[in-house]
């Protein structure tokens, strides 16, 4: 699909503020949004991820019996764990570059995929921990209304309902996702329905109808409300309707962060 915004140049641009924040910051530093995740393990797990799609895409990977030949270090810390991070980021960005969007890629989100997939999960993985890292450090960081209203999308599609949170109650109802924030040419229009979550996915409809539970606010505050990074009902972001239905549709589905 079109993406409102280069993925590519995104990604560069936010890869390099997410590596000077971690070469500038203390690595024990708590990240209050990603529970028991310090500095350096946000670091870390960043730096597999990119190294993981980067070997996926570069090795024109597309059965999962291949992943076993992805190695990525452990145990790095200090200064070689920042070299490993930028590396990791450059060569995740020369795969996505060099490669087609329509070039088929393995993903756990089903068959069928490719680069193009890559390089949306990509965005917004790294700015959700972007602002996971920024917030820690007191940096202030706010993700763009057009890439978060993706976000939004791209969650709905490929997350909401794909892996049930262990013991999560079934949703019981309807949502109304609205951005407040949105134009005809950010994704979808900024508003969604979401008519039945079950697992391994969700039924969802890009425009405006009435839920039985209705959850407003800005793009950027309701893509971080999805990933659980906010409150329930943080002060930018209204919780119209049925409290179980929004409660349970939040947190239906196992993140991982």
């Amino acid at each position: 699909m079109d993406l409102p915004f280069d993925p590519l140049g995104v990604l560069q641009t936010n890869g390099i503020a997410f590596i000077d924040l971690v070469r500038s910051n203390e690595h024990d530093t708590p990240i209050p949004s990603c529970p028991d995740w310090n500095l350096g393990d946000l670091a870390d797990h960043m730096a597999d991820g990119w190294t993981f799609w980067s070997r996926v895409v570069a090795d024109g990977i597309t059965d999962r019996g291949e992943l076993q030949t992805i190695e990525v270090p452990t145990g790095l810390t200090g200064d070689l764990l920042i070299d490993w991070l930028g590396a990791s980021h450059n060569a995740l960005y020369s795969a996505l570059a060099d490669a087609a969007p329509d070039q088929p890629a393995w993903s756990w989100a089903g068959s069928k995929l490719d680069v193009s997939w890559v390089r949306r999960r990509m965005v917004h993985e790294s700015a959700v921990h972007l602002w996971d890292l920024a917030n820690a450090v007191d940096d202030p960081y706010e993700i763009p209304t057009n890439i978060a209203a993706d976000g939004i999308d791209e969650f709905l599609m490929h997350f909401m309902g794909h892996r049930r949170g262990e013991g999560e109650m079934k949703v019981g109802g309807t949502v109304h996702l609205h951005c407040t924030d949105t134009t005809e040419a950010d994704t979808a229009g900024g508003e969604w329905y979401i008519s039945a979550v079950k697992e391994p996915s969700c039924t969802f409809t890009r425009e405006h109808r009435k839920g039985d539970a209705a959850i407003r606010g800005r793009a950027h505050d309701l893509q971080l409300w999805l990933w659980r990074r906010n409150g329930f009902r943080p002060d930018e972001v209204e919780v119209i309707g049925n409290d179980v239905v929004a409660r349970r549709f939040r947190a239906y589905s196992d993140l991982g962060f």
